[in-house]
C-alpha cells in the first residue's frame, strides 16, 4: 500500500510539474524557397577571411547544401555582414557618392534596419535573383568557439519545419 502511495504522489508531482523550458526556439520560420534550395553561394561581407572558412566547413558539416563558386549557380546566398563592409562606390565629374549609389530597398525581413552589434555578425539567406532577404540572424561571433556556432539559428529554423 505504502508503494502504491508513494507511486501516486511521484505521478502526481510529476504531472504537475511545469514542462521543461526550452532554449531560444523563436526564431523566424523559413519560406517554403529555402527547405527546396539545393545550392548556396557564401558572400562575405565582413572583414574577416575566417568567418568564410567557418561558414564552409559548418556548411559542409551539415551537408543540406552544395556550395557552389558563384551566386548565378546558386538557389540562395549565404550572405555574412558585419558592421564595417565598404562597398565601391564609381565616381566621376559629375557624380556624388549619394547620388551614384543605387537604391537599395527595404527587407523583408524582421531587423532588417537593426545596426549588428560588435563582435557579432548578421547572417542573411537571400535570394539571388531578387535580392530579397528569406531569413536573418545574428549571432556573436567575436571568439572562434561563437564563430563556429553561426549557423545554429539557421539549423534550428529548418528544424522547425512541421
Amino acid at each position: 500500500m505504502k508503494k502504491s502511495l508513494t507511486l501516486l504522489v511521484a505521478l502526481l508531482f510529476i504531472l504537475a510539474s511545469p514542462p521543461p523550458v526550452r532554449g531560444n526556439d523563436n526564431h523566424p520560420s523559413l519560406p517554403s524557397r529555402v527547405y527546396a534550395a539545393r545550392t548556396v553561394y557564401v558572400e562575405n561581407r565582413t572583414t574577416s577571411a575566417e568567418l568564410q572558412n567557418i561558414a564552409y566547413t559548418e556548411l559542409s558539416k551539415w551537408g543540406h547544401f552544395q556550395i557552389v563558386d558563384s551566386p548565378q549557380k546558386a538557389d540562395l546566398l549565404l550572405r555574412l555582414s558585419g558592421g564595417t563592409y565598404v562597398r565601391f562606390v564609381p565616381g566621376g565629374e559629375n557624380s556624388s557618392p549619394a547620388a551614384s549609389a543605387p537604391m537599395t530597398t527595404k527587407q523583408n525581413w524582421t531587423g532588417a534596419d537593426t545596426a549588428i552589434p560588435e563582435g557579432s555578425t548578421r547572417i542573411s539567406l537571400v535570394d539571388p535573383k531578387t535580392g530579397s532577404s528569406l531569413w536573418s540572424d545574428i549571432r556573436k561571433t567575436n571568439n572562434p568557439k561563437a564563430a563556429s556556432h553561426m549557423l545554429d539559428g539557421l539549423r534550428a529554423a529548418f528544424n522547425q519545419k512541421k
